[in-house]
């Protein structure tokens, strides 16, 4: 499998290598998802500015993007051994919040959604080397679902928050390959 040295500038997207695949297939799941959120979007009452769609439509491309690319090699051991990075990763991700406001979503669910998937991450991230860590990301993951149903969200913000649960509390707070990390 042939693999791309990333530019470093992308490095906490990508990490440092990607498959030819894994790469090709994060670009069209990006495209794909975010064109799926973007065709369910229903436009608020309120008129947005051109900015305010362009750059939620960014950060929900960064969710799709990086929902997948954390479960890559690549993505994985450049984390795995740069344990404040990640750390710093999961404290920065506060794009459910940004994209609720920008896009004039529902503020409140945003707000319990991102503090349930933060709590989820670091919790998951502090069970590192433990055996039961996918596990627990997994039962988080599978909680964090069942908020996702009893908030009856736009279907839009429905995909983009449960993508976002995925990329933070189970695709990235979790080490998939422990043995083989990709330095």
């Amino acid at each position: 499998m042939k693999n791309v040295e990333i530019p470093e500038s992308l490095y906490d997207v990508f990490g440092q290598k990607q498959s030819v695949i894994e790469l090709s297939a994060i670009l069209l799941f990006t495209a794909i998802g975010t064109f799926l959120v973007f065709y369910t979007y229903t436009m608020p009452e309120v008129v947005l500015s051109d900015w305010r769609m362009i750059l939620g439509f960014v950060l929900i491309a960064d969710i799709f993007a990086g929902c997948l690319a954390n479960f890559t090699h690549g993505t994985n051991g450049y984390y795995a051994v740069r344990e404040k990075n990640r750390l710093m990763f999961i404290l920065l991700h506060v794009h459910l919040l940004v994209i609720a406001w920008l896009l004039a979503g529902p503020l409140m669910p945003a707000v319990i959604l991102w503090c349930y998937t933060l709590v989820a991450a670091l919790l998951v991230n502090a069970l590192k080397g433990h055996k039961l860590q996918l596990f627990f990301a997994a039962n988080m993951l599978f909680w964090g679902m069942c908020l996702l149903i009893l908030f009856q969200l736009p279907i839009w913000f429905l995909l983009t928050s449960l993508f976002f649960m995925i990329k933070v509390a189970f695709g990235f707070a979790v080490d998939h390959y422990p043995t083989a990390c990709d330095k």
